[in-house]
């Protein structure tokens, strides 16, 4: 069975092509001609809410005394902050997607954490991660309204025809546990291609990542017509 790690962002194409064809499926029934758009000729495609950790609120919690002190209220009012900045990222990666997409011609459409889960189509989703100190991967964690430094967008095309893969596991190591900003083990089943962003960058670094990530989709549907053919 091959195995494919997460690649640098150099295109999609060549991950996805060799994934489709392990065991899961291979990529002559990737997607059903009933599941094209009919004006467009292109499969539908949803897209996920990316993970993302935040500096959790009970974090910021003084259980010792009945009335917060001032110092407590302030690591409150940043977790507030926090998990603002954390959705504002999620919602900048979604909606750059979406919009991508439509620009080229698909029918798009975001999913958010609750929705229901789609039979048909495909879906982009991923995560947001960190490296640490350790060269180990870690769910990113998004502490403040301002914080900064590298966070990495790890993204995947998945067939909602077949069952879903995940994406990660909670890395096996003393003291890690399912928590923000755990060590995680990424899928070397699931094709992931990586982007760098800096925590506080621009809805122009979202922009340019969404229509790199839609060009390789579509490099990939042009480049194995049989994913999409009768």
């Amino acid at each position: 069975m091959t195995r494919v790690y997460p690649v640098d962002a150099k295109g999609l194409v060549l991950a996805l092509s060799t994934a489709f064809f392990i065991a899961s499926g291979a990529l002559a029934v990737w997607l059903p001609p009933a599941q094209l758009d009919a004006a467009s000729d292109k499969p539908k495609v949803y897209v996920s809410d990316f993970d993302l950790d935040v500096l959790p609120l009970d974090a910021a919690r003084n259980p010792s005394t009945a009335t917060p002190s001032p110092a407590s209220a302030d690591a409150r009012k940043q977790a507030q902050e926090a998990r603002k900045q954390a959705a504002h990222m999620v919602d900048l990666m979604a909606t750059n997607l979406v919009q991508a997409l439509q620009k080229a011609g698909y029918t798009a459409v975001r999913l958010h954490s609750a929705d229901a889960r789609p039979d048909h189509g495909m879906c982009i989703r991923g995560l947001f991660a960190e490296i640490d100190k350790e060269n180990h991967w870690r769910r990113a964690v998004i502490r403040s309204a301002t914080d900064s430094g590298k966070i990495q967008a790890l993204v995947s095309v998945a067939n909602l025809d077949k069952p879903d893969q995940a994406l990660y596991e909670i890395a096996n190591l003393p003291g890690n546990s399912n928590k923000p900003g755990a060590v995680i083990t990424l899928s070397p089943y699931v094709p992931l291609e990586k982007f760098d962003f800096d925590k506080d960058a621009p809805e122009s670094a979202f922009q340019k990542t969404a229509a790199h990530i839609v060009n390789d989709v579509t490099a990939l549907l042009k480049a194995n017509p049989a994913a999409v053919s009768q």
